[in-house]
């Protein structure tokens, strides 16, 4: 079968295995312990995608597995080969991609799978969309919505989220500090409209009743999306010196108010988490293990989109290199210097949440917003750790 090219990031070279090999067992033996995905090519059938966190044992037990099964008897009696001899039997090819972490298996299975099987490779990889709390700017009222897709129309759009529940939560805590509107119908302006209870509440503007015009309207929408930008960063700063200014005033009434609109704002503000931002800007770069030992990968993230790995190699440990901190900033700015930004930016995204909120995440995460902004110290000191522990199990297994 033809593998249809899919851009996520680059397929490495399969290793490939002749199932009709006699010494196929031994060739498998030789495999390098650890997680990996493999492709059976059948004659006149779909190739079966899988992965596993021992590749060499489940490709011995697929297909030269020692073990007795039942055998299959015809009806004259005679007795056909048994399932594990059948389905090497029925092999053309086998192809497997040794990876170094659960990350790495996550992007290569993605590309694979969708490579084999375009229509339903959602389903076969059971990906879940991730949640977002998007500001609906193209409507004449915008309103903030909590959706699981991207949507045209939207041009703020944050997450991802780790649940539907944490989005919800964000977007009703964020609704609770202003006064835009809830309701989710296209309004027409008028003062025989009936409002709703929020209206009557004063946590909306009710323009609905014509009782600010559209662009009054506006300026609190810019003050949502102020908060969202910056998480509450940049009006908890503004209101933070509104509050020194009352109290050298002596006016602590004011002062107090100002305090209470500030902890409902870090309230809001606490709910979300730290990774979260606009999908459009969401950069990092995440931090695992390699397949080879002292190897390691740096796999960037732009705009929403994973790129192409950065591989990084400490196994001489007498060769002398330049500073780490130069060399990765370098080595990054190449890698960037041309990203892409081809494919589906939601499945990029819902492959890096199935990463980032799992309980069996196994690298780092370092957010930035410009190269320049990325923590390079803490990132030198986490592949600095990785080195050192990597060396310590290295010399065990000796």
């Amino acid at each position: 079968m033809q593998l249809i090219p899919v851009s996520v990031v680059r397929v490495p070279t399969p290793l490939n295995f002749n199932p009709q090999a006699p010494d196929l067992a031994e060739q498998l033996a030789a495999l390098a312990p650890g997680s990996g995905i493999y492709v059976l090519q059948s004659i006149g059938k779909p190739p079966h995608v899988g992965w596993s966190v021992n590749l060499r044992k489940r490709l011995l037990r697929l297909l030269v597995s020692s073990y007795t099964v039942t055998p299959d008897f015809t009806p004259n009696g005679g007795v056909t080969k048994g399932v594990i001899a059948n389905l090497r039997h029925n092999l053309e090819a086998v192809e497997c991609w040794p990876t170094g972490s659960k990350l790495e298996t996550s992007l290569v299975l993605y590309q694979l799978t969708r490579a084999y099987f375009p229509t339903d490779y959602l389903f076969r990889l059971r990906l879940r969309m991730p949640w977002f709390v998007g500001l609906i700017e193209a409507d004449a009222f915008p309103r903030l919505n909590v959706v699981n897709r991207i949507p045209r129309k939207s041009t703020s759009l944050f997450g991802p989220f780790a649940s539907r529940d944490l989005a919800q939560h964000y977007h009703d805590e964020v609704l609770g500090l202003f006064q835009i509107r809830r309701c989710t119908d296209v309004l027409a302006p008028t003062p025989e409209h009936p409002g709703c209870i929020y209206g009557e509440m004063n946590q909306c503007l009710r323009p609905c009743r014509c009782v600010v015009t559209a662009e009054e309207y506006r300026t609190e929408v810019r003050r949502v999306a102020d908060f969202l930008a910056t998480n509450g960063k940049s009006p908890i700063a503004a209101l933070s010196g509104a509050r020194e200014r009352a109290v050298e005033q002596t006016d602590f009434e004011q002062a107090a108010q100002i305090h209470k609109r500030i902890e409902k704002m870090n309230t809001a503000a606490g709910v979300r988490d730290g990774i979260v931002t606009d999908v459009h800007q969401f950069n990092g770069v995440a931090l695992t293990r390699a397949v080879e030992p002292r190897h390691f990968r740096l796999w960037p993230m732009l705009h929403g989109y994973w790129q192409d790995p950065v591989s990084l190699d400490f196994s001489a440990e007498d060769a002398p290199r330049q500073s780490l901190d130069h060399e990765l900033r370098e080595r990054l700015n190449q890698a960037l210097a041309n990203p892409q930004t081809t494919g589906k930016r939601l499945d990029h995204l819902a492959l890096f949440s199935r990463w980032y909120y799992s309980s069996w995440r196994d690298g780092q995460w370092f957010p930035f917003r410009t190269l320049a902004d990325l923590n390079y110290r803490r990132l030198v000191r986490e592949i600095s750790n990785l080195a050192k522990s990597n060396a310590g199990i290295t010399r065990g297994r000796r």
